[in-house]
């Protein structure tokens, strides 16, 4: 055992180690959750603001499509945001459950096997890298999002509902103002 593991009576870590587990399981699917909500909520705006769009509508209807519009703009920014944010939550519980591994000797390797098998809950290529997270965890939790990872594509989609929900609203502003007569000009 180790010193920080020494400190501590029997079976505490352990318990720390279940802790970390659940908070692990606990920010993964609050992230998830929070997704989908920003997706749900994001489509169901561009679905509302295009339909109301295709109508023939008085004026005051038009200034309505691109507050809508600009909602959608806000919420999908928010929810790109939110994942950055989620994500960040998620990489601290991998370094507190890799910290407690480490004390309880799951990063060790294995006798008689390669050396990249052991004891520790190692669900991505990231958490596997213990040495890594344990030598500089701040550097671990801020890196960025790799082009191959499903919350980088994530963010990008809902940055991507941003720039159509930001040009519905354009487009409802300009069929206003080709709605509103001008007033006469003065000669």
């Amino acid at each position: 055992m180790t010193i920080v593991a020494d400190s501590f009576p029997p079976g505490n870590l352990l318990d720390l180690y279940k802790i970390a587990l659940d908070e692990y399981r606990f920010e993964v699917r609050l992230g998830w959750d929070r997704t989908t909500y920003f997706l749900v909520l994001n489509s169901a705006i561009l679905t509302v603001a295009t339909g109301l769009l295709k109508l023939d509508n008085p004026s005051v209807i038009y200034i309505f499509i691109a507050v809508l519009y600009l909602f959608g703009c806000c919420t999908s920014m928010v929810g790109s945001m939110s994942i950055t944010k989620a994500h960040e939550y998620y990489r601290r519980t991998v370094v507190k459950k890799t910290l407690i591994e480490n004390c309880l000797g799951l990063t060790n390797s294995l006798p008689e096997m390669h050396q990249s098998l052991n004891l520790a809950t190692g669900t991505t290529r990231g958490q596997r890298d213990h040495l890594r997270i344990l030598s500089d965890p701040e550097a671990w939790v801020r890196r960025k999002h790799k082009r191959t990872a499903i919350t980088f594509w994530l963010r990008w989609i809902l940055r991507a509902m941003a720039i159509v929900d930001f040009a519905g609203a354009v487009t409802a502003i300009i069929m206003l103002l080709s709605q509103t007569p001008m007033p006469p000009s003065i000669h």
